[in-house]
């Protein structure tokens, strides 16, 4: 459940953000958008941020300081975006990793998911079949 979280959508196309944000907002998460690599920035660091979805990709700028700023902060994320091979998404490689287009639902069920593991409440299974 994302209710009482607030989740950062790193997003540069308008519908794909309005979508997530709206499936999100009706699953009760708070949501903030950022469509550049300096707002995602900014957005990363405040304090109120639980979990975010990450394209990899904003406006032809990777967001790997972004990543970086949320994987210090021990926040969850999941990476959602077309770009499939990258070196940011191989840096991470225990990320969630959804590959556009997806039903906005989908990719808040793995947001859930990955709330749900890092508040220890279930463990989400590797490629190789153990817990990640």
């Amino acid at each position: 459940m994302v209710r009482g979280h607030h989740v950062l959508i790193v997003e540069d196309e308008p519908l794909i953000a309005l979508d997530l944000e709206r499936a999100l907002s009706s699953a009760g998460a708070a949501v903030n958008v950022a469509n550049t690599v300096a707002s995602a920035l900014e957005a990363a660091a405040a304090p109120t941020v639980t979990a975010a979805i990450v394209d990899l990709c904003l406006h032809g700028h990777s967001v790997r300081d972004v990543v970086e700023r949320l994987a210090a902060r021990n926040l969850p994320f999941v990476f959602y975006s077309g770009h499939m091979e990258t070196p940011t998404a191989a840096s991470w490689p225990s990320a969630p990793f959804l590959i556009k287009p997806l039903p906005a639902g989908q990719v808040v069920d793995m947001v859930v998911r990955v709330v749900a593991v890092k508040a220890g409440a279930i463990s989400i299974p590797s490629e190789k079949g153990g817990p990640v």
